[in-house]
Formats: C-alpha cells, sequence, structure tokens
C-alpha cells in the first residue's frame, strides 16, 4: 500500500501534457554547416593555435598575416588541436555572425573547417 501512495504521489509532481506552440524551443538555424550560404566557403592557409588557459582554452586559426580567426563549433576544436604546429590549407566556411567564446576575442570573423590539407 505505501508504494502505491508514492507512486501515485511522484506521478502528481511530473507533468504529462505537451508543449503548445508558443512554448517550442527555437533552434538556430546557423548551428549545422548545411544551413550556412555555400558561397561564403573559401580556403585559408594558416597555422592552429590555442588561446587561454586550461580549463578554459579554445582554438583559432591563424594566417601568415596575423589574421586570427575563431573556429566554431567546439567540436571541430578537438581535431584541430591535434595539428598545431603545422601549415595547413583549410577549407571553411565564413559564419555570418559570431560563435563560441574565440568570436569574442579573435576579430577576424568564425570559421567552420569543412576539411584541411597539412602543408608541412
Amino acid at each position: 500500500m505505501r508504494f502505491f501512495i508514492v507512486a501515485l504521489a511522484a506521478l502528481s509532481v511530473f507533468s504529462c501534457g505537451t508543449a503548445s506552440g508558443d512554448q517550442r524551443e527555437q533552434v538556430s538555424p546557423i548551428e549545422t554547416p548545411l544551413a550556412v550560404n555555400l558561397e561564403n566557403v573559401e580556403k585559408i592557409t594558416g597555422m592552429v593555435q590555442i588561446y587561454g588557459n586550461e580549463p578554459h582554452t579554445f582554438v583559432g586559426i591563424v594566417e601568415g598575416n596575423g589574421t586570427e580567426y575563431a573556429v566554431y563549433p567546439r567540436s571541430s576544436e578537438d581535431d584541430l588541436r591535434k595539428l598545431q604546429g603545422h601549415l595547413i590549407e583549410f577549407t571553411v566556411i565564413f559564419l555570418d555572425e559570431p560563435r563560441g567564446e574565440g568570436s569574442l576575442y579573435l576579430k577576424g570573423g568564425t570559421v567552420t573547417p569543412l576539411g584541411w590539407e597539412i602543408i608541412r
């Protein structure tokens, strides 16, 4: 009997309804590279640079002329960390608006890497 009362009490605490149209979560279309204008795809040549101090680090790409680009999304940063110290030709999408922590500090723009080729 005690289990039955506890089960009823637990069910009354949690809502079983669905959200109405006004309460739905809005998802930003820029979260995926497919939503970005393909005219923004370019090649840049540079090196991977790690900025900040652990545990608050972020990855950027630095061109030979000193222009620094923020990398978004964070999952791309994990792959690029291994490439630090190499000169690389990146194929990237330039995002229309700043994204991620790196965009607060790196003023060359925000890019999403699509691929890369190590030059040296």
